[in-house]
């Protein structure tokens, strides 16, 4: 049933993001084309030609923002309006347990998060890929190797994605918190939010506090330090931040058990 879900989820959200990707891509390519950086270092006077490049330039960064900013809002809104909204009342009649809602909604979140990075970073090289750039790709990856180690391939994706997911877990945990006010729930759940962030940076530091004596905070001080101690700095946040997700997944799991109000 969950692969269910995800596929209807995907067919709703993918209706907006295909075409806002695919209007990216083509205007990366077309600025690559047009070069707006040698024009404008070239250019000692105004023309239509410097204005058409810039207005190019100008309208593909606003994309890349509205890529983040949609993706941004897709996370909210579509949680909102499918569980805590009028459509909650239909959603809720499915044969489909609640966490089985929430992983719908937070594993389409973090693809699409995904997705979203990597065809900014594909828009990117597109625009600026050279022969250069291609050349120092392989010392790129030698100087990650070279502080992390092989382990550090994995680690730092297992820490992006921890912290990815906390994160969206603790918007849908603020929504589901703010509803169970009677009146202003947009404005609760800001307020809630900013309560869970609160309490979750507390946790952190109480945490950094508590390992601030054992023999790998000394490894993290070291002068010298190795792979492994960046690999166990990492990994050490990556696991805080899989036990705060699981925390947040928890209680948004049961508050729309227990205590959802859709009126």
């Amino acid at each position: 049933m969950l692969a269910k879900l995800m596929k209807y989820e995907f067919k709703s959200t993918a209706r907006l993001f295909i075409p806002l990707y695919a209007v990216l891509l083509v205007f990366a390519l077309l600025n690559r084309f047009l070069n707006p950086f040698r024009t404008f270092e070239a250019a000692e006077n105004f023309s239509l030609q410097v204005f058409v490049r810039g207005a190019g330039m100008a309208i593909y960064f606003f994309l890349i923002l509205a890529v983040f900013v949609t993706t941004l809002v897709l996370i909210i809104q579509r949680f909102y309006k499918n569980l805590l909204g009028d459509e909650g009342y239909l959603m809720f009649t499915l044969p489909v347990k609640t966490w089985q809602h929430i992983a719908n909604k937070l594993l389409t979140s973090i693809i699409w998060c995904i997705l979203s990075a990597l065809v900014v970073a594909v828009s990117l090289f597109v625009l600026t890929a050279s022969s250069e750039l291609i050349r120092l790709l392989p010392y790129i990856i030698e100087g990650i190797k070279n502080t992390f180690g092989i382990a550090g391939f994995f680690v730092l994706p297992a820490l992006a994605l921890s912290q990815l997911a906390s994160g969206i877990l603790m918007i849908y945990n603020a929504m589901a918190l703010g509803q169970l006010f009677q009146k202003h729930r947009l404005l609760a759940s800001f307020g809630m939010y900013c309560v869970l962030y609160l309490i979750q940076q507390m946790i952190y530091v109480i945490c950094m506090l508590l390992l601030a004596n054992t023999a790998f905070m000394t490894l993290i001080r070291s002068a010298s330090l190795t792979p492994l101690g960046m690999n166990l700095f990492l990994g050490s946040l990556a696991i805080g931040g899989l036990i705060i997700a699981a925390a947040h997944f928890a209680l948004v799991n049961y508050v729309l058990n227990t205590k959802l109000n859709l009126e």
